[in-house]
């Protein structure tokens, strides 16, 4: 079979269609991976932005969240609201180490504070100037790719993250029993603001696909009940994908965690792929495919916490073998979720060269 752009590679692979071989998506934060491709260690700026997607550009196919370098040094940083967070990862932050309350009545009052912020930022959003500066900044990572390398457009999601992350879940448990107003507000202004963002800056010329997200589960389980799902992340989480389809882009939706309880929910919400697929926690790819696999293109499935931080090359390699050929078309090939600092660079490597000479991958 003819070699594929990465470009067509992706296409066709969001569609079922034959590859010339197993497509490659990840998120690349691993130093030791960056400088092996790259030539160079990362530095801090504009030029660890250039330097680490050029090693992207060298290893993978799809990518998302590229806009990063690793900071000077290594330290705790406090924001507007009081905010103390660590940063003991180059790339990915290290959590709260402590926030500007400790109770479910100061949590309220921030949470007020922070609904009056959004309000006034969504009735003042400029559309023309977020997209004009959106698009400058998506052009000048596609130059740093280079090759043709297919970066998501965007990260949408309703907002449960964020607040959750904020509040810690006791807290935000806590608020959603004694004032679930507040968070539901929180999330429908989150909501309607990605909404607006998504009509700024959907261009299928630039990419095919986007994100949309929410870490709704754990290992084994769900973090939210099914009902309350239902009844505030579901509906705002199908909103975002038909505004991406209304653009003709296709919606990979990403949660960590154990989801077979809710697929169909997910599946109802409009969601055109599956992200990242983590073993650990359960969810399986035989299964996944056989009962979803018509209806979503997969990406992940290569256990990050275990088998690419402990394995040994040779058990990587027959992993990433048995996974491309259960799942077929419509898969890319990926970490579960992100290739770290945790993950040996022997290992990487063997994923890819796996990958990269997988062979063709027939039509589902």
């Amino acid at each position: 079979m003819k070699k594929m752009t990465k470009r067509e590679r992706v296409e066709a692979t969001l569609n079922f269609a034959e590859t010339d071989r197993v497509p490659v998506y990840d998120v690349m934060v691993c130093d030791a991976a960056i400088e092996h491709f790259a030539g160079k260690k990362a530095p801090s700026g504009e030029e660890g932005v250039a330097v680490r997607c050029r090693a992207i550009g060298r290893m993978l196919d799809m990518t998302r969240d590229a806009d990063g370098a690793p900071p000077d040094q290594l330290v705790d940083v406090t924001d507007e609201d009081g905010f103390i967070h660590h940063a003991h990862e180059r790339y990915i932050g290290g959590g709260i180490a402590k926030r500007p309350f400790t109770d479910e009545n100061g949590a309220k009052e921030w949470l007020c504070k922070v609904l009056d912020r959004m309000r006034k930022s969504n009735r003042e959003f400029d559309p023309g100037t977020y997209a004009r500066e959106s698009r400058e900044r998506f052009l000048t990572l596609q130059r740093y790719l280079g090759d043709d390398t297919v970066m998501l457009r965007a990260n949408s999601g309703p907002g449960i993250d964020s607040l959750r992350y904020a509040l810690g879940l006791e807290l935000f448990s806590y608020l959603d029993a004694d004032e679930p107003g507040l968070l539901s507000e929180y999330l429908e202004l989150s909501t309607s603001h990605e909404i607006d963002v998504i009509h700024a800056i959907a261009d299928y010329t630039l990419s095919p696909c986007a994100l949309t997200y929410g870490d709704i589960a754990c290992k084994g389980r769900l973090l939210h009940s099914p009902a309350w799902l239902r009844r505030e992340f579901f509906p705002r989480l199908k909103r975002l994908n038909e505004a991406w389809h209304e653009h003709g882009i296709k919606c990979l939706f990403h949660s960590d965690g154990y989801l077979m309880e809710i697929m169909p929910d997910l599946i109802a919400t409009g969601i055109d792929g599956l992200n990242p697929l983590e073993t650990v926690a359960g969810m399986d790819l035989a299964e996944i495919k056989k009962l979803y696999g018509h209806k979503l293109f997969l990406t992940g499935g290569i256990d990050i916490s275990q088998l690419m931080a402990f394995g040994s090359p040779d058990e990587v390699r027959n992993v990433c073998r048995d996974a491309i050929a259960t799942a077929g078309s419509g898969y890319f090939i990926g970490s579960t979720t992100e290739l770290d600092n945790g993950a040996r660079l022997d290992n990487i490597l063997t994923m890819l060269d796996t990958a990269w000479n997988s062979g063709p991958v027939g039509r589902c």
